[in-house]
Protein backbone atom coordinates (compact mmCIF):
# COMPACT_ATOMS: atom_id res chain seq x y z
CA UNK A 1 0.00 0.00 0.00
CA UNK A 2 1.11 3.79 -0.95
CA UNK A 3 1.38 5.65 2.76
CA UNK A 4 0.50 3.17 5.38
CA UNK A 5 1.54 5.72 7.87
CA UNK A 6 -1.22 7.85 6.50
CA UNK A 7 -3.92 5.02 6.93
CA UNK A 8 -4.96 6.04 10.50
CA UNK A 9 -5.01 9.61 10.68
CA UNK A 10 -7.06 9.53 7.68
CA UNK A 11 -9.64 7.03 8.92
CA UNK A 12 -9.88 9.20 12.29
CA UNK A 13 -9.95 12.13 10.26
CA UNK A 14 -13.03 10.99 8.44
CA UNK A 15 -14.42 9.86 11.55
CA UNK A 16 -14.19 12.66 13.30
CA UNK A 17 -16.11 14.70 10.39
CA UNK A 18 -18.61 11.96 11.01
CA UNK A 19 -18.03 9.89 7.90
CA UNK A 20 -18.34 6.16 8.64
CA UNK A 21 -15.55 3.96 8.25
CA UNK A 22 -15.77 0.60 8.45
CA UNK A 23 -12.61 -1.94 8.36
CA UNK A 24 -13.39 -5.84 6.75
CA UNK A 25 -14.96 -7.97 4.13
CA UNK A 26 -17.04 -5.06 3.18
CA UNK A 27 -14.60 -3.34 1.14
CA UNK A 28 -14.41 -5.94 -1.50
CA UNK A 29 -15.92 -5.20 -5.10
CA UNK A 30 -15.65 -1.83 -5.10
CA UNK A 31 -14.89 0.69 -6.99
CA UNK A 32 -11.12 0.22 -5.70
CA UNK A 33 -9.80 -2.25 -4.49
CA UNK A 34 -9.60 -2.69 -0.68
CA UNK A 35 -12.45 0.39 -0.26
CA UNK A 36 -16.29 0.23 -1.52
CA UNK A 37 -19.25 2.47 0.19
CA UNK A 38 -22.17 0.89 1.86
CA UNK A 39 -25.54 3.03 3.50
CA UNK A 40 -22.65 5.94 3.21
CA UNK A 41 -20.28 3.96 5.11
CA UNK A 42 -16.72 3.62 3.77
CA UNK A 43 -15.48 0.41 4.34
CA UNK A 44 -11.63 -0.25 3.84
CA UNK A 45 -9.50 -3.57 3.46
CA UNK A 46 -6.07 -2.27 4.54
CA UNK A 47 -4.90 -5.65 3.35
CA UNK A 48 -5.77 -5.01 -0.95
CA UNK A 49 -5.83 -1.06 -0.57
CA UNK A 50 -3.54 0.56 -2.73
CA UNK A 51 -3.37 3.86 -1.57
CA UNK A 52 -4.19 5.57 1.46
CA UNK A 53 -5.95 8.09 0.14
CA UNK A 54 -8.30 6.34 -1.44
CA UNK A 55 -10.10 6.96 1.53
CA UNK A 56 -9.65 10.54 1.48
CA UNK A 57 -10.36 10.83 -2.40
CA UNK A 58 -13.80 8.24 -1.83
CA UNK A 59 -14.77 10.40 1.26
CA UNK A 60 -14.79 13.60 -0.82
CA UNK A 61 -17.18 12.60 -2.98
CA UNK A 62 -19.74 11.74 0.01
CA UNK A 63 -18.78 15.22 1.78
CA UNK A 64 -20.41 17.08 -1.09
CA UNK A 65 -24.01 15.44 -0.87
CA UNK A 66 -25.84 16.99 2.39
CA UNK A 67 -25.49 14.96 5.09
CA UNK A 68 -29.39 13.77 5.17
CA UNK A 69 -28.29 11.91 1.78
CA UNK A 70 -25.55 10.03 3.17
CA UNK A 71 -26.96 7.14 3.84
CA UNK A 72 -28.34 6.18 0.62
CA UNK A 73 -24.85 6.54 -0.35
CA UNK A 74 -23.36 3.46 -2.20
CA UNK A 75 -20.34 1.54 -4.44
CA UNK A 76 -21.31 4.02 -7.57
CA UNK A 77 -21.45 7.00 -5.72
CA UNK A 78 -22.00 9.07 -9.38
CA UNK A 79 -24.77 6.72 -10.31
CA UNK A 80 -26.51 7.14 -6.78
CA UNK A 81 -25.90 11.07 -6.43
CA UNK A 82 -27.19 11.55 -9.81
CA UNK A 83 -30.62 9.37 -8.70
CA UNK A 84 -31.20 11.89 -6.05
CA UNK A 85 -30.49 14.83 -7.89
CA UNK A 86 -33.37 13.58 -10.39
CA UNK A 87 -35.47 12.23 -7.63
CA UNK A 88 -35.31 15.86 -6.21
CA UNK A 89 -36.02 17.32 -9.65
CA UNK A 90 -38.90 15.06 -9.87
CA UNK A 91 -40.99 16.10 -6.95
CA UNK A 92 -41.99 20.14 -8.09
CA UNK A 93 -38.86 21.17 -5.51
CA UNK A 94 -36.04 23.15 -6.58
CA UNK A 95 -33.28 20.39 -6.36
CA UNK A 96 -30.20 21.23 -4.29
CA UNK A 97 -27.89 23.31 -5.82
CA UNK A 98 -25.01 21.36 -4.00
CA UNK A 99 -26.59 18.02 -5.27
CA UNK A 100 -26.13 19.62 -8.81
CA UNK A 101 -22.11 20.49 -7.64
CA UNK A 102 -21.75 16.94 -6.78
CA UNK A 103 -23.31 15.76 -10.13
CA UNK A 104 -21.48 17.39 -12.10
CA UNK A 105 -18.11 18.61 -10.81
CA UNK A 106 -17.80 15.73 -8.08
CA UNK A 107 -14.45 14.26 -9.41
CA UNK A 108 -12.80 17.96 -9.36
CA UNK A 109 -13.66 18.58 -6.50
CA UNK A 110 -12.81 15.35 -4.79
CA UNK A 111 -9.49 15.62 -5.97
CA UNK A 112 -9.01 19.30 -4.26
CA UNK A 113 -10.94 17.97 -0.96
CA UNK A 114 -8.47 15.18 -0.90
CA UNK A 115 -5.18 17.06 -1.41
CA UNK A 116 -6.29 20.09 1.29
CA UNK A 117 -6.94 17.56 3.83
CA UNK A 118 -3.80 15.25 2.86
CA UNK A 119 -2.05 18.53 3.82
CA UNK A 120 -3.81 19.40 6.89
CA UNK A 121 -3.39 16.21 8.32
CA UNK A 122 0.17 16.54 7.80
CA UNK A 123 0.60 13.91 5.17
CA UNK A 124 1.85 13.52 1.88
CA UNK A 125 -0.41 14.41 -0.84
CA UNK A 126 1.56 11.25 -3.18
CA UNK A 127 -0.72 8.96 -0.71
CA UNK A 128 -3.82 9.90 -2.78
CA UNK A 129 -1.88 11.19 -5.95
CA UNK A 130 0.26 7.98 -6.40
CA UNK A 131 1.66 6.06 -9.74
CA UNK A 132 -1.56 4.78 -11.66
CA UNK A 133 -4.15 6.78 -10.46
CA UNK A 134 -6.61 9.01 -12.13
CA UNK A 135 -5.66 7.28 -15.66
CA UNK A 136 -1.85 9.03 -15.13
CA UNK A 137 0.74 6.50 -15.81
CA UNK A 138 3.10 7.85 -18.13
CA UNK A 139 4.97 10.78 -16.08
CA UNK A 140 8.01 11.31 -14.12
CA UNK A 141 8.04 13.02 -10.49
CA UNK A 142 5.29 14.56 -9.23
CA UNK A 143 1.45 13.20 -10.15
CA UNK A 144 0.29 15.59 -12.51
CA UNK A 145 -3.01 16.24 -10.69
CA UNK A 146 -1.00 17.07 -8.01
CA UNK A 147 0.93 19.44 -9.88
CA UNK A 148 -1.98 20.90 -11.08
CA UNK A 149 -3.40 21.82 -7.78
CA UNK A 150 -0.03 23.30 -6.15
CA UNK A 151 -0.40 25.50 -9.36
CA UNK A 152 -3.41 26.82 -9.28
CA UNK A 153 -4.77 25.48 -12.63
CA UNK A 154 -6.84 22.13 -11.51
CA UNK A 155 -10.76 23.17 -10.93
CA UNK A 156 -11.72 22.02 -8.09
CA UNK A 157 -10.58 24.63 -5.91
CA UNK A 158 -12.81 26.87 -7.99
CA UNK A 159 -15.83 24.60 -7.50
CA UNK A 160 -14.91 24.20 -3.59
CA UNK A 161 -14.92 28.19 -3.53
CA UNK A 162 -18.40 28.21 -5.01
CA UNK A 163 -19.88 26.14 -2.75
CA UNK A 164 -18.13 28.13 0.52
CA UNK A 165 -15.79 25.78 1.74
CA UNK A 166 -12.95 27.39 0.81
CA UNK A 167 -11.44 31.02 -0.92
CA UNK A 168 -11.28 31.11 -4.39
CA UNK A 169 -7.62 30.75 -5.58
CA UNK A 170 -4.91 30.41 -8.53
CA UNK A 171 -5.79 31.35 -11.58
CA UNK A 172 -9.25 31.02 -10.84
CA UNK A 173 -8.64 33.89 -7.94
CA UNK A 174 -10.46 36.65 -10.26
CA UNK A 175 -13.62 34.87 -10.44
CA UNK A 176 -15.11 35.86 -7.06
CA UNK A 177 -13.95 37.09 -3.27
CA UNK A 178 -16.21 35.22 -0.81
CA UNK A 179 -14.16 36.21 2.62
CA UNK A 180 -12.75 32.73 3.04
CA UNK A 181 -9.00 32.64 2.99
CA UNK A 182 -7.87 31.08 -0.44
CA UNK A 183 -7.38 27.01 -1.37
CA UNK A 184 -5.70 24.79 0.27
CA UNK A 185 -6.87 26.46 3.55
CA UNK A 186 -10.69 25.03 4.07
CA UNK A 187 -13.50 26.86 6.37
CA UNK A 188 -15.66 23.87 6.54
CA UNK A 189 -14.81 20.33 5.34
CA UNK A 190 -18.56 19.09 4.91
CA UNK A 191 -21.39 21.12 2.78
CA UNK A 192 -23.42 20.96 5.95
Amino acid sequence: MYHPEALAPIVAFLRDLGVGVEYGEGAHGGFLPGVNIHGGVIHVDPGTLVGSGDLLHEAGHIIFVPRRFWGRLGTDLQAAVEALAAEEAGRDEATDARLKVAVTQGEWMAHAWSYAAALHLGVSPSCIFFPSTHKRVDYEGTHPMQLWLERGTHYGPLYLAQVGMTGYSGVFAHMGDNGLPPFPHMTRWTVD
